[in-house]
């Protein structure tokens, strides 16, 4: 079979049952997303039972010697097996009698696997994983099994049976890595590691295959950025001065004194607008570090050369909210703003529409009203992307798409670890904001179990009645929204025959306006405390919101548990964070102490890649962003280290990689199209 016609083939010849699930667990339909189908982990099923030791899995051949019925109901059935000259139980709690005696007929030799457990002086094994009279499949069980994730209809062992009858058909590629890496690392080539890691001869083996395709997603990754960014970064064909003609002016309208990152970030891009290249820079800051004043600098430079600038933001009460601060800090200029939303007015928006087109508007502000078709810029400078993860790929590129060149600032509120910010970005010009503001004070942070709910809601009444606002966020349970939902509107009802209708409440099953809505309410005091689930903004600025209490925090991660924190604190009040438990780990313990001792958010964003890896920290089902299929951006920061330095120097023979490339990286590539 060519390459090519592997890379397209579909996967067939497997039940019909199995044909509609495997490409929900796989991410595709076709062979090769079978095959790049990581094990979640390994059993090492090649322990002889002279070898074992209690809690590891063995396999062994024993003969049967007979079977031990239970003389009191509720006992367990023993089956007694020898091997190699001692006695070993076979335990079974649920059972069929008739089914045991055909498993185990008494005198044949039989292979046997599972895991060794010790009970008073004899060695037994409690339902055993494996029992075959064919005692020629030993080799077949005694080996490294890979354990993969399952869904219901589907078997470790079918999916297992699948990827290795299509494994025969995996084409022998040419190598695109340096012969001298390979060696230096020891690794095998692509089509070995693959198999290896379905099929490995020792745990070791399977670390090394996952390491050699880690690279090579790392690098086809890296590869796709670089190009993706080659195509964007183009000449602009036009002079961009930094004139600060209303930097002064500004900066005296402003209510506080610039931090000293604000300062350094604002200078930065500063110079990347000067630059004759086109601007692609990514803007993240800790909670409440300041991050509208930086882009509206940035968006003041681009009007002062007489180009327009644009701030998409996910919703509508964020962008309202970005509108009315920046409207009322640009009151001392003739920079004309506008806010355009879904719920702008009809006649209100052929105005914004006809101004933006004419040139006469210089900054607006909106939702994904921007990105519609029927709005056009004279000439958009600059788009800034608010929470730029919210949106979709293509989301973002129709509102860039609108202005011939226009500079790009992402700007994010999820501090990203060094790491991750790499992988996502590439070589992306990035600014950080850590420090915040004198004015904001630290959130104090404490623990407690959930049976103190009492105390809790005694003490959030005297806060209320002193006029100060609260958030009780509920558990987050799996990823099932429909119970999350349940859990708040529970404890919404209990709250109320406390708080009456001093309290409100917000989750997924709102539509956007009613979410809005329940917001502004929130903010004009006509409630004091919010029940919710996750779905409170970010970026929503309540400062009189002093106190929030995350119920059940154990099940969230760290990252959002600080986003959530965040919430409160914005104010010149001190602020409180009430992290109640129920069941506690000892990862969970963990978790809960580093929220109580840092508020420093890219500490925390570290911790959490650490303790959760790299694929939850921004969520991988968010629209435009990653999922690596072998790659952990935490353990393999080494690889993404290499892969991103051996990208620059591959760029020159791009073209001599593609087909490879393509086969490669296709569960990348797509992501800058």
């Amino acid at each position: 079979m060519s390459n090519q016609i592997f890379l397209n083939s579909r996967l067939e010849n497997i039940p019909k049952f199995h044909s509609a699930i495997l490409p929900k667990l796989c991410g595709g339909d076709k062979v090769v997303d079978l095959l790049f189908y990581k094990p979640l982990s390994y059993v090492d099923r090649s322990k002889l039972l002279s070898d074992a030791r209690v809690g590891e899995f063995t396999t062994f051949i024993a003969k049967v010697y007979e079977h031990q019925s239970p003389t009191f109901r509720g006992r367990p059935y023993k089956i007694v097996v020898e091997s190699e000259s001692q006695y070993i139980f076979i335990v079974f709690f649920n059972y069929s009698v008739k089914y045991l005696y055909k498993l185990f007929p008494v005198g044949a030799y039989v292979i046997i696997s599972g895991k060794l457990e010790k009970f008073a002086e004899h060695w037994q094994i409690t339902h055993p994983d494996y029992v075959l009279l064919d005692i020629n499949q030993f080799k077949e069980i005694a080996r490294i099994e890979p354990v993969y994730q399952l869904c219901r209809g589907i078997t470790n062992k079918s999916i297992g049976n699948i990827i290795s009858s299509n494994l025969k058909e995996l084409p022998d590629l040419p190598e695109w890595i340096d012969d001298t890496l390979i060696k230096q690392k020891k690794w095998l080539s692509w089509r070995e590691s693959i198999i290896k890691l379905h099929r490995p001869s020792s745990l070791a083996e399977a670390e090394v295959c996952r390491k050699r395709l880690a690279y090579d997603e790392l690098f086809a990754y890296q590869l796709a950025l670089k190009l993706a960014r080659e195509n964007h970064v183009k000449e602009r064909g036009r002079e961009f001065i930094v004139l600060n003609k209303y930097k002064e002016q500004v900066l005296n309208e402003l209510s506080f004194q610039l931090t000293n990152d604000q300062t350094r970030a604002i200078d930065e891009i500063s110079e990347r607008q000067k630059s004759k290249y086109r601007m692609i820079s990514l803007l993240q800051g800790d909670v409440g570090s300041g991050k509208t004043v930086v882009a509206l600098f940035a968006m003041i430079n681009v009007v002062e050369n007489n180009m327009q600038a644009a701030l998409m933001a996910p919703t509508t009460i964020l962008a309202e909210q970005h509108y009315n601060w920046i409207e009322e800090v640009l009151s001392c200029t003739d920079i004309k703003v506008a806010l355009l939303t879904g719920k702008t007015a009809r006649k209100e928006r052929k105005i914004i529409m006809n101004e933006l087109a004419s040139g006469v508007l210089n900054i607006v502000i909106g939702t994904h009203a921007l990105f519609q078709a029927n709005v056009t810029f004279k000439n958009l400078g600059l788009a800034v992307i608010d929470e730029q993860q919210r949106f979709g790929v293509m989301q973002r590129n129709r509102l860039v798409g609108k202005g011939e060149n226009a500079d790009i600032l992402f700007v994010t509120a999820t501090p990203i670890p060094r790491t991750l910010q790499q992988a996502m970005y590439g070589d992306v010009e990035c600014s950080i904001l850590k420090e915040k503001p004198k004015s904001r004070l630290p959130i104090k942070t404490v623990t407690m179990n959930i049976s103190r709910v009492p105390d809790v809601i005694e003490k959030l009444k005297g806060a209320i009645n002193r006029g100060e606002k609260a958030y009780w966020i509920c558990p987050y349970i799996e990823e099932n929204e429909e119970t999350n939902i349940a859990a708040a509107e529970m404890r919404f009802q209990e709250l109320q025959k406390t708080f009456l209708d001093k309290v409100g409440i917000i989750h997924g099953k709102l539509t956007q306006e009613q979410k809005d809505q329940v917001m502004f309410s929130f903010k004009r005091n006509e409630f004091s405390l919010l029940v919710a689930t996750t779905v409170i903004e970010v970026g929503i600025d309540v400062p009189d919101a002093t106190i929030m209490i995350i119920e059940n925090a154990e099940q969230f991660g760290l990252s959002q548990l600080h986003q959530l924190r965040g919430r409160v604190g914005r104010g010149n009040k001190p602020s409180f964070c009430v992290l109640l438990y129920d069941n506690l780990s000892k990862s969970s313990s963990s978790k809960l102490k580093i929220m109580c001792e840092s508020q420093d958010g890219f500490y925390i964003a570290e911790r959490d890649m650490m303790l959760r890896g790299s694929g939850d920290i921004l969520g991988t089902k968010q629209s435009g962003c990653m999922e690596f299929k072998f790659a952990d951006l935490y353990q393999d920061k080494e690889l993404l280290n290499l892969a991103y330095n051996n990208a620059k120097g591959a760029m020159a023979d791009f073209k001599l990689l593609l087909d490879i490339f393509e086969y490669r990286s296709r569960l990348h590539f797509s992501k800058f199209q």
